[in-house]
């Protein structure tokens, strides 16, 4: 990343270190609670070019990755905002779906789920799940009491547990889609698996390519027909010297 203007020395190597020990621990971070790696990427650089234009300023707030991580978070909860108001997903209600015995949530059926939750309550399960920031820590960064924190953490891992009873898992998407080939599939299973195929890429080219391969498969009846099989009251063949008439 190019600072917006030309530095002393001593300040472009102080914020260089800076970056070095902080910057895969903001990118982890915005790639947990965005959507692409894109925006994340987006996101980090400018977390970067915000703290060094206060860096430049004679601010240094300690410890740095925590200031580094509430600047990136604000930036996560603009993004995630204004994908809100242009896309305006709206998730409906699915019926409770029984996880198989040894048939647990995978990485993706994680994400998709962390993602229906309100930005607040994945930022703080995130946080605090893969980055470990305290009760403290989480106080400072979303500006509230600790009792405050706790009570997001409480709602947060309820309503991530909720999302998970309550989706297909890629598992039973799998099998949803091979009876919907079948026409078996009632009008709720339909929006459960169509919510489901919304959020998950994988699963959405395996319906593809189920669909795909029932039409090949019902090519092969399109195979040019023998003439002895076009009518099967087709004369057939008198020996030679013999007339078909009686």
């Amino acid at each position: 990343m190019t600072p917006a203007h030309a530095q002393p020395p001593r300040t472009d190597r102080a914020f260089e270190q800076i970056y070095r020990r902080n910057v895969r621990h903001v990118y982890g971070y915005a790639l947990a609670v965005l959507r692409s790696p894109e925006d994340a990427e987006d996101v980090t650089q400018t977390t970067f070019l915000n703290a060094y234009r206060a860096h430049e300023r004679g601010e240094h707030p300690r410890p740095a990755d925590n200031w580094l991580i509430a600047i990136a978070h604000k930036l996560c909860d603009q993004r995630a905002r204004q994908e809100a108001r242009v896309e305006k997903v709206a998730y409906e209600d699915q019926a409770e779906e029984t996880v198989p015995e040894n048939e647990g949530p995978t990485p993706n059926d994680l994400r998709r789920a962390l993602g229906r939750l309100p930005f607040d309550q994945r930022a703080a399960l995130i946080m605090r799940e893969l980055e470990g920031h305290s009760y403290a820590e989480l106080a400072v960064i979303f500006g509230v009491t600790r009792a405050r924190v706790e009570t997001l953490l409480f709602r947060a891992r309820r309503a991530l547990r909720e999302e998970l009873e309550g989706a297909l898992t890629c598992h039973l998407a799998e099998h949803a889609i091979s009876r919907r080939l079948d026409g078996l599939l009632g009008r709720a299973e339909r929006r459960q698996l169509s919510s489901h195929l919304r959020g998950c890429d994988d699963c959405a080219r395996f319906a593809h390519s189920q669909r795909a391969q029932r039409a090949a498969l019902r090519e092969l009846a399109n195979v040019p027909l023998p003439e002895s099989l076009v009518s099967f009251f087709a004369e057939a063949p008198q020996p030679d010297g013999l007339s078909s008439r009686a």
